[in-house]
């Protein structure tokens, strides 16, 4: 009878436990950063989230009861729409080996990320991607990513819009214009760093040293740049 009673306490404590799990223990790491983290975890709140240098800004998170029972954790993630803070829905999971990012919505600051390349923001809609054993195993959606004037010639006033795929173990954003004329290529890892390489085509010897100046080197039909970072 003891040991009946002994166990069922031991079992009420472990839930209470669980449930009072304050969120900021599993908000963390691996190039995760936060201001500040309240709540629990199936009800929190995070301000100033950070990826590495991406700044997503203030959301709401809370873990998803039935991709446990997978041997995952995930995680909801949302943002009402804000003056200067667009929206944010998307669920982020991560499991043995692995993390994935699902029906990801969102407009994030990307112009001190990809500097000098002058991009401003890059917006996801519907976005996935998935990446197992640090290779890139699967993404969808849809990615349009909007840059400023600063680079005379560009056409580029609806931004470059793609589909997001695997490309080996990366991640590959090809982007396009809508003349078709502009391409990016932005190629991400699963350890954070990335390769974005923007293709001009055309001879635009009139702007050739305005492009030099940012960064831009003469190829066959064009003009291209290419650019490492981490985020």
């Amino acid at each position: 009878m003891k040991r009946g009673y002994a166990l069922a306490l031991s079992a009420i404590l472990l839930v209470c436990l669980v449930i009072f799990i304050p969120l900021r223990a599993v908000v963390g790491g691996e190039g995760v950063t936060a201001r500040k983290v309240e709540g629990i975890i199936w009800d929190g709140s995070v301000r100033d989230l950070r990826l590495g240098t991406l700044p997503v800004g203030d959301v709401n998170a809370r873990l998803l009861i039935w991709p446990l029972f997978l041997g995952r954790a995930e995680f909801l993630v949302s943002r009402g729409d804000a003056p200067l803070a667009p929206g944010i829905t998307a669920s982020v999971a991560r499991g043995i080996g692995g993390m994935s990012v699902h029906d990801l919505n969102a407009t994030l600051p990307v112009g001190s990320l990809l500097a000098p390349f002058p991009a401003e923001n890059i917006q996801f809609e519907g976005f996935s991607a998935r990446f197992a054993a640090g290779r890139c195993i699967e993404a969808g959606g849809q990615v349009r990513l909007t840059l400023s004037d600063s680079v005379p010639g560009l056409n580029l006033q609806n931004g470059m819009l793609g589909k997001p795929r695997c490309d080996g173990a990366r991640l590959l954003l090809p982007l396009v214009s809508q003349s078709g004329m502009e391409r990016a290529d932005i190629r991400l890892s699963a350890d954070g760093t990335y390769t974005i390489a923007v293709t001009l085509d055309a001879n635009r010897g009139d702007q050739a040293a305005l492009l030099n100046l940012s960064g831009f080197r003469p190829v066959a039909g064009g003009y291209r740049l290419v650019q490492k970072g981490r985020f």
